[in-house]
Order: C-alpha cells, then structure tokens, then sequence
C-alpha cells in the first residue's frame, strides 16, 4: 500500500473513531442523566449526528486498512499502522485515567466539606458523565489492544512497531510521573495552607493531591518497571529516545528546583530582614516554592542516577575490548555527562551574574542613591539578590569545578575535554555575551557623562552613573574570567598538539627539481611547527628503514601514475598513511584538484597530516554549493536575532 493511501486511511480511521466514541459517549451521559427527548435536543442531536456519520466513514476506512495489513505483511508492519494503534490506545486511555481522576477528585472534595467546583478537574459533571466515558474508551482501548496483540504474534518486520511502542511507554511513564509529582506538590501545599489561615483551601490541595497520587502513581510503578525490565534488550538500553527524556527529566528537575529554591530563599530573607510578615502569611508565601522544590528536587536526583547508568549502558564495552575501544568508550561517556554540567553551570552562572548586579545596585542605592532609610525597595533588592547568590553562586561551583579539572586533567582525557565543541561554545557564548554587554554598558556611562558636560545632565547622575559602571565592571569580570580559561585552554591545547606532531614524523618522496619538496616542507612547517619532516628523491630508489618509519608519506600524482618497481613495492609495504598530491602527469586526470596550483595541493597535504597528526580523520574536499548560500543567509539572520536579544537584556539591566 502506498504511503499516501495509508496515511490518508489511518488519518481518516483516528478521527472517525474519536467522532464515534465521543458521539456514543454524549448520547450515554444524556440517557443516564435521564434527559427527555425534547429536554436537551441540540445535546442529543448531536451526539447522534456524531454516531451516524462517524460510524459508516470510520468501518469503510477500518477495513480497508485491516484488508491490505491481512494481504501484505509490509502494510501490517509500517510505522504509520503502528502510530495509529499505539495512538488510538494511547488517547483512550488517558482519556479514561482524565475521567477517573476527575471522578476521584470530585469525589473526596465533596468528602472533605468542599464545593465540587473547586475540584481542579470534572467539576461540573456527574458521576455517570465519568463513567461513562471510561467504559466507552476502556472498551474502544481492548479491541485496540487485540489488534495490536495480534500484530506482534505475526512478528512485524523491521523495528517501526518496536519504537513505536517505546515512545508509547515513556509518554505513559511522562504522563503519569506529571500527575504524581504535581500531586505530591499538592499535598506538601495543603500543609503550609491548613497551618496557615486559609484551612479551606488546604482542604481542596489535599482533595486535588490525593486524587492525583492515586491514579498517576500505579500508573507510573506500572510503566516504569515495563521499561526497566526492556532494558535487558540492547535496542531498548542503547535508544537515543531514552538517553534524551533522562536528560530532559533531570535538567527540568533542576532547572524548577533552581528557580522554587530562589524564591523560597527570597521569601525567609524578606522575613529575616525585618519585614512585617505574620506567620500565616509566612508560610503561605513559602508553600509553593518548597511543595515544588521538593518532589522535583526528587525527580533530578532519582533520573541523574537513572542518566548515570544509561550513560554507562551506551558506552558498556565487552571483557575482549582493545584498551583503543576502552578509552574511546570512557571519552564518549564523558561527554555524554559534559553536557549536564555545562547547562547547570550556565545557569549558575547566569544566576550569580545577576545576584551579583543585585547586590551592588542595592549598596549604591543604600550609599549614593537618596534611599538611606531601609525601607521595602531597599529589603527586597537585598533579599533578592542574596537568595540569587545563594543559589547560583554553589550550583556554578560545583558544575563548573569539575569541568575545571577535566580540562586540565593531562593525556587525551584532558585533550579531548577542552578540543569538545561543547566547552568551546559554552566559552564562546559567555565571551559573546560578556563583550555585548560590556560594550553597550559603557556606551551607557559615556552617554551620561557627555550628557552633562555638555549641560543637559540626567536626573540622579550620580548614582545612574554608578550603576552603570558597575554592571560595566560585572561584564569586565565575565569577559576576563572566562578569556582566561580560554587561553589557558588553548596554551594547554598547543602543548599536547606539539607532543603529537612530534611523534608524528613526515615523508616527502619528491622528483629531483627540489621544487615539490621545497613546497611541501614549507608548509607543513607553517601548519605544524614540530612536526620531524624528512625528504627523499625517488629517483635514488625505495627509501631505507629509517625513512619507512614515517607515520605518513606524501608523493606527487606523477610517481603514482608511473612508479618504478622498487617504489611500488616500497608503497605497498608501507604501513602508515599515503597522502598524493594531484601533480600533473601524462594521461592521466584527477577528478579533484585538478588545475590547483602546487602551492595549494602543498597547504592542503599539510593540513591533513596535521588532522592525522592529532588522531583525527581527514575530513573530505568540499565543493561549494549554492544551497550553502542560504544557509549563510538564514544564519545571519539568527545571529542577528540573537545580538537583539542579548541586546535587549543588557538594555534591561542598565535601566533597572
């Protein structure tokens, strides 16, 4: 069947058979509602226009689709007949968990003396509205179910069905770890509201909470073993899929408990500080932070082990690997994890940034500001950028030091920590930042001297001035800081390259005009200082032992159109890399570099020894393309979208 004609089927079947669940669904909830025919004629007219127009498209389309998958095993094993029952199944049952949920919900809010309204879901429905919906989606959900059954007993081809299902069990496993982290939330926030002066609403958190422990957490046991226990098959272990929702769970884990904990922070600091705040209001203000802080602080640390052993898993070699594989896989794994540090040291950073700018706008406004009294503007400044410190300035220490050490660890762990494309943007993108915003900082300051100088001061000059100088000064600080470990990165960086050029030594097999060789010894001196480069004419026959010791041999094309026998056999001997240059030669053509000058042959058989050198393959000639034209063009204009962004943040700062 072709992929348009299935598409086009199962499309139509999905949306059918929604139109026939709910139509069926509306038509049940009036009937037990006991509704007269003529009581509510637009519900009933269209529950039934649902079910008499959904149910003759979606049987035409069903069995089509249920014909060509029983004639053609490559129809009942495609990706698109897998997205549809593993979709359908999907939106039928979470719509029956939504009813049940709502159903409980209602349930122990009216139990616990509160309004049914004030149930975060259902409300406004019954009890038969609820059940209903989850007999009619539970029962659509089992004949899914037996049809998918029967797909995996004919043993469908490929792996289309196989990661289907996997992206099935970890939007379950999403879904349900939603509802039993948000509902421990609840919980821990009705608390704080039952200690404080608002016990109503504590009792409608507990009601909301319970509800949603009740269906999210069986759920989430359920399918959280069902992927654990198919880790025990390599696709499963080994899947992208889930390497990339164990760094989304874990980095959401930390990037919410950053945030609650900052507040959290500036709440009990405006306390301790001296503001007026009873304890009621106390513990109502600090509730949400810490009923979030908490069950996501749970969340990051359970998936960060969860991360570790997958990480683990993906680079696991076997008891016969080379020490060549061990240390490849012990590099992978390490930049596997590299890249959790850096996002938490960026935001740390970008935290202590802030309660840094925080804390020295509030000592000019104490000193030269005209707000000496402490008075709410002062506390709140002072709390905020201490909870800010209190927060970022440990979380960047501890993601930023390790990241430290690996750099300057010697050997190729080192190496390969500060060559990784990740540090070197996360460096470049903070020197970015900082330069940006150093800039337009002390623009700022100029503005406003030369403003009065030349009679039209602004108002408070002197303490704008001051606080422009100071976030000047903070942009200073993170330009130096981090151009320092750049330089530190790359002076490392030139010491180790220099330890592999030289044990990298060079063979140039040249004609006797001197002019090949003369070209070729420039210019790897040029690329590679260090690199031990020796010279031979081949025309005084195959090179001795202590030439053929070379780690890579560069000829001109005119030897390899017509080498001498002795030559020949040396070259197929040799045992490191062969690099020719595409010198011209009778009857002979190079498809490319063809008509290059010497010179640019010379540069580019320098360049790869070089790549060969520092233990990398030698990446292939481009040729330009006129798409690369527009993707310059698109870039451009995202890098122009980025500068007014961070524009615009600097900006904010300085009128803060």
């Amino acid at each position: 069947m072709p992929t348009i004609r299935r598409l086009y089927l199962y499309a139509v079947s999905f949306v059918s058979l929604e139109t026939v669940l709910w139509g069926a669904i509306g038509l049940l909830r009036s009937i037990f509602a006991g509704e007269e025919i003529g009581g509510s004629v637009s519900r009933l007219a269209g529950a039934l226009s649902l079910i008499l127009v959904g149910i003759p498209v979606f049987l035409l389309h069903w069995l089509l689709a249920q014909r060509g998958a029983a004639r053609d095993a490559q129809d009942r094993s495609a990706r698109l007949r897998a997205v549809f029952l593993y979709g359908t199944l999907l939106a039928t049952l979470v719509a029956a968990a939504q009813n049940l949920l709502a159903l409980i919900a209602r349930s122990l809010t009216l139990a616990l003396g509160a309004d049914a309204w004030q149930a975060f879901l259902g409300g406004s429905q019954s009890l038969a509205d609820n059940l209903v919906a989850v007999f009619l989606n539970a029962v659509i959900a089992a004949y899914i179910y037996t049809v998918l059954r029967g797909d995996w007993q004919a043993s469908p081809q490929g792996d289309d069905f196989l990661e289907t299902r996997r992206l099935y069990n970890y939007l379950w496993m999403l879904y349900s770890l939603a509802l039993v982290v948000f509902g421990s939330q609840q919980l821990l926030n009705s608390l704080f509201s039952l200690a404080g002066a608002v016990g109503g609403m504590g009792r409608v958190l507990i009601a909301n909470g319970i509800s949603m422990l009740l269906v999210g957490t069986p759920i989430w046991v359920f399918t959280w073993t069902l992927i654990q226990r198919s880790l025990f098959e390599p696709p499963e272990a080994l899947s992208t899929l889930r390497l990339v929702i164990l760094y989304g769970l874990t980095l959401a884990g930390a990037i919410t408990v950053l945030g609650a904990s900052g507040t959290l922070a500036y709440q009990i600091l405006r306390f301790l500080l001296g503001e007026d705040m009873p304890a009621a209001t106390l513990l109502s203000r600090v509730g949400s932070p810490f009923s979030l802080a908490l069950p996501f602080g749970v969340v990051w640390l359970y998936y960060r082990r969860a991360l570790d052993a997958g990480i683990r898993t993906l680079t696991l070699t076997g008891p016969e690997a080379t020490p060549a594989e061990l240390q490849a896989a012990e590099l992978r794994a390490a930049s596997l994890r590299r890249v959790y540090h850096y996002v938490l040291s960026l935001l740390g950073l970008g935290a202590t940034f802030m309660g840094l700018h925080l804390l020295l706008t509030f000592l000019i406004d104490s000193l030269v500001g005209g707000q000496a009294v402490f008075g709410s503007a002062l506390r709140d400044n002072l709390a905020a950028s201490l909870a800010a410190l209190v927060v970022g300035l440990p979380l960047w220490l501890l993601a930023w030091r390790p990241l430290l050490r690996e750099a300057a660890l010697p050997g190729e762990m080192g190496d390969h920590a500060r060559r990784s494309t990740l540090r070197k943007g996360y460096l470049f993108l903070v020197l970015f930042v900082a330069v940006i915003g150093l800039m337009f900082s002390a623009g700022a300051v100029l503005f406003q001297l030369l403003s009065a100088l030349l009679g039209d001061p602004p108002p408070d000059l002197l303490a704008g001035t001051l606080r422009l100088v100071e976030v000047m000064l903070l942009f200073a600080l993170l330009l130096g800081y981090h151009w320092q470990t750049l330089r530190a990165d790359n002076r490392l960086a030139e010491r180790a390259l220099a330890r592999a050029h030289a044990q990298f030594p060079v063979l140039v097999l040249a004609p006797d005009n001197g002019e090949f060789a003369n070209h070729l010894v420039v210019a790897l001196q040029r690329e590679a200082a260090e690199l031990p480069v020796a010279a031979h004419l081949y025309s005084q026959g195959a090179p001795d032992e202590t030439l053929s010791a070379a780690r890579a041999v560069i000829l001109p094309g005119e030897l390899l159109a017509k080498p001498s026998e002795a030559m020949r056999l040396w070259l197929q001997g040799f045992n490191g890399a062969r690099l020719v240059v595409p010198t011209s030669a009778p009857g002979w053509h190079w498809i490319f570099g063809s008509g290059r000058t010497l010179t640019a042959g010379a540069n580019r058989a320098a360049r790869a020894v070089r790549h060969l050198a520092e233990g990398e393959e030698v990446p292939p000639p481009r040729e330009a393309s006129p798409w690369m034209e527009l993707v310059y063009i698109f870039a451009a204009l995202f890098a122009a979208q980025l500068l007014l962004g961070v524009v615009g943040l600097t900006m904010s700062l300085l009128t803060r």
